[in-house]
């Protein structure tokens, strides 16, 4: 009978999905596998507690090569945002958010073995005439807790800093710098560095040049890596769309899922 319910609650609805292929580290040789991961992603639309809700498979074959890696139903309910989510022989985890009437954003994380798992709260403001992003989060099994102020500087500069407060009470303090640039059209470069310790990274991305996205990057003082991603979009429309609305769909899907890479 539950199971006559779900399939009746998805009639009707659209599905869509993507497949990705990404090489091998390509910088000093690919060796013998070219393709070093094979992902995939399927969605499907329904109505889950008289709301809309959307149903996801993931695949991964280096997680998992002989079945789906994981599944997820999420949506809203009221104010609340739910996302309910699954690894195939792990554990079941719940997220929650919602925002309260002053504009503060709190998530709550659980699953089913070792209930709450994480709170964080959070919301914008103003210090020293300057927006500030403001998180607090707490993992309850750790006893450890995270307070980070970030701000956007401009001109694709971004700095953040992060209080950590172990259970003991030992704090340490993380500082980190980020930008991001568009190089015109599907091309970008972004790079992090903390400077505290000198760690970061720098990476290139291009989706323009090929039909697919040349990713390049290096950690600061490491070698740099090159790695291919081409992914395929699909869109199922429900019995009731004409073809023609269908074609226009999947190449949309497919435009928007390069979009994403």
């Amino acid at each position: 009978m539950v199971r006559k319910l779900v399939l009746a609650s998805c009639a009707g609805l659209a599905s869509a999905g993507s497949i990705e292929l990404i090489s091998s580290d390509l910088s000093h040789g690919a060796g013998n596998r070219v393709i070093d991961n094979i992902k995939g992603k399927w969605s499907q639309t329904l109505k889950f507690l008289g709301n809309d809700a959307t149903l996801e498979a993931s695949y991964d074959r280096a997680e998992r090569n002989d079945f789906l890696e994981s599944a997820s139903i999420s949506g809203k309910n009221g104010d609340v945002s739910y996302d309910v989510s699954t690894k195939f022989g792990g554990d079941l985890e719940l997220t929650a958010s919602g925002n309260t009437k002053d504009g503060t954003n709190v998530e709550v994380v659980a699953n089913n073995k070792d209930g709450l798992t994480k709170l964080t709260a959070g919301r914008d403001t103003k210090m020293f005439d300057r927006d500030v992003a403001v998180e607090a989060s707490h993992t309850p099994q750790s006893g450890n807790s995270k307070v980070k102020l970030s701000s956007v500087l401009g001109h694709g500069l971004k700095a953040s800093g992060t209080v950590n407060v172990a259970k003991g009470g030992t704090r340490t303090t993380e500082y980190e710098m980020e930008y991001d640039a568009a190089l015109g059209e599907g091309r970008s470069v972004s790079a992090t560095v903390n400077p505290a310790n000198g760690a970061g990274e720098v990476e290139y991305q291009d989706s323009k040049t090929i039909d697919a996205t040349i990713t390049a990057s290096m950690e600061l003082g490491g070698k740099p890596k090159l790695t291919v991603k081409r992914a395929w979009g699909f869109y199922a429309p429900h019995r009731g769309q004409r073809g023609g609305g269908g074609a226009a769909a999947a190449a949309a899907a497919a435009a928007k899922s390069r979009g994403r890479e």
